[in-house]
């Protein structure tokens, strides 16, 4: 039996299945226009590594990186560098390559090269290594390579097309990781890096020999401006071309200018990270008060403070995706009660408005960054309602990522992705070595629950595992659930833009061109 391009691939489980390239190449016209593109971001790569924390969804987000795969718009996967994917047996897949596509450099994107970026993004990168837990792969010839699985792995096209196994030349980088500059980086995607600058800025130039065609613009200049109100004042102004995370409570502005607003719910859920084994903060070791802060939060304030209500609350971690949506339970919702009984029982009074025990209050630091900021706001004043003490502070996000690593946090703000292969993106937030699961909470059901999600015999089976580990994710509450992104982006005099849930596959693209 096989599939049509446009058919959702977690839907097969039999026979043969086959993905061919032929909606894959871009549109511009042919020859780049001499014209630059201007793109305002929140934040940019932390590193041109892409095995780097933080940095191989924004590379490829600004047309500098690309996968085997590629996510659609509707949710559907596609080849994207591989010029076919066919499953030929329950567990061995065959990727077709074409050597005559190449990287920067001009070095083919044959059979070896794919296999040793993916062995190097799975060496040096946890959440790459989520991805293709138990695949191995060979080299068959220059243009083929056979993946095989210990037990049939249906979401593997979705894996592939993670960000962050975006396909790089590995020869480029050196053992260190995160120390490659723009001299080094070797990347495929239809815009070429020129000039890094760490959350500052990036410059791009067309990279005329893209295996696509011509990209749309002769270059692009990417600016980090964290600053929400200042990134709206490019747009209105037309400083940018394309302005991503646009604030919200400033829409009704761009009536007025000669930008358009183009969004759309984002297949993410940001959610408050919780440390329960902080030093300075060891209530959250409580499983009780990390539940009543997750019944504590008001998500429709949350949401339309936050995401200028138009996106729906989420009580779950996996309740964002599109594809899965239907199957997920409610989870939290809002009651200020049963919040105030769980810290009660939890020895935590209210006295004088605030929670105290043992002659210390309740007292927690929580680190935003980017678009976050406002919902750190909204948490802390919500959470005071219950006699919580928040300390917020908006950093940068690889203040973040270092607070984390260090171990000196109590709770940060994250939106990880939840459109893929999803028993490996919820193995990432609850599976005992998963690269999101930052509490480190080992449960003993989960390993059992994720074989089942990602080997079930049938696609009922392998949803029923996800909505379990959801469910016990809700339980232990290593994270609270708020809402989706809005992925918003204000387009000024470009064609070819459009929404995308997983915003990192649409931002630059080499399908953009010059209005008109």
């Amino acid at each position: 039996m096989s599939f049509s391009l446009q058919r959702t691939v977690a839907a097969a489980t039999l026979g043969a299945l086959t993905l061919t390239a032929s909606a894959c190449t871009s549109d511009a016209a042919e020859g780049a226009a001499d014209s630059e593109l201007s793109v305002a971001v929140s934040a940019l790569a932390a590193s041109v590594d892409p095995v780097a924390e933080l940095s191989a969804s924004y590379l490829r987000a600004v047309g500098a990186a690309e996968g085997l795969t590629k996510i659609q718009p509707d949710g559907t996967v596609v080849p994207e560098l591989a010029t076919a994917l066919t499953r030929d047996t329950q567990t061995e897949w065959t990727v077709t390559l074409d050597p005559e596509r190449t990287f920067w450099s001009g070095e083919p994107v044959d059979a070896q090269a794919v296999a040793d970026s993916l062995a190097r993004s799975v060496e040096l990168n946890e959440l790459a290594a989520a991805q293709l837990l138990d695949v191995t792969w060979e080299v068959v010839d220059e243009s083929t390579l056979r993946l095989t699985t210990q037990t049939p792995k249906p979401g593997l096209p979705y894996a592939l097309g993670h960000y962050q196994l975006v396909i790089h030349n590995a020869d480029a980088y050196g053992p260190e990781v995160g120390a490659a500059t723009a001299d080094d980086v070797d990347l495929t995607g239809p815009y070429q890096i020129t000039g890094f600058n760490t959350e500052r800025d990036m410059s791009l130039n067309a990279h005329d020999e893209w295996w696509g065609g011509e990209p749309g613009f002769e270059s692009v200049t990417v600016t980090a401006v964290s600053d929400a109100q200042a990134r709206a004042e490019l747009a209105l102004s037309g400083q940018a071309d394309v302005v991503a995370d646009y604030p919200v409570d400033r829409m009704g502005e761009l009536e007025d200018s000669e930008a358009e607003l183009i969004s759309t719910s984002a297949a993410n859920t940001v959610a408050v990270y919780l440390n329960p084994a902080s030093q300075s903060a060891p209530a959250l070791a409580d499983v009780q008060v990390r539940q009543a802060l997750a019944w504590g939060v008001d998500r429709a304030e949350m949401v339309d403070l936050n995401a200028g209500g138009l996106v729906a609350p989420t009580g779950t971690w996996l309740s964002s995706s599109p594809a899965l949506a239907e199957a997920t339970d409610d989870g939290y919702a809002f009651d200020a009660d049963k919040a105030g009984s769980l810290l009660d029982a939890a020895g935590w009074e209210l006295r004088d408005g605030v929670r105290t025990k043992d002659g210390e209050n309740l007292t927690l630091r929580l680190l935003t960054f980017g678009i976050e900021k406002t919902a750190g706001e909204v948490l802390q004043a919500q959470w005071k309602k219950l006699g919580v003490v928040v300390e917020v502070r908006d950093v940068e996000n690889t203040a973040v990522a270092e607070a984390i690593e260090s171990g000196n946090w109590d709770m940060v703000t994250q939106a990880w992705t939840t459109l893929g292969d999803h028993a490996a993106l919820i193995g990432g937030q609850i599976g005992p070595d998963g690269a999101s699961n930052h509490a480190g909470l080992k449960v003993a059901a989960v390993p059992t629950l994720l074989a089942r999600a990602n080997r079930g015999a049938t696609e009922e089976t392998r949803t029923e595992a996800l909505v379990e580990l959801d469910r016990i994710i809700t339980e232990e509450v290593p994270l609270v659930p708020l809402h989706p992104r809005v992925v918003a982006s204000a387009i000024s005099d470009v064609d070819g833009f459009v929404a995308h849930p997983l915003q990192y596959e649409t931002l630059v693209t080499g399908a953009l061109t010059p209005a008109g």
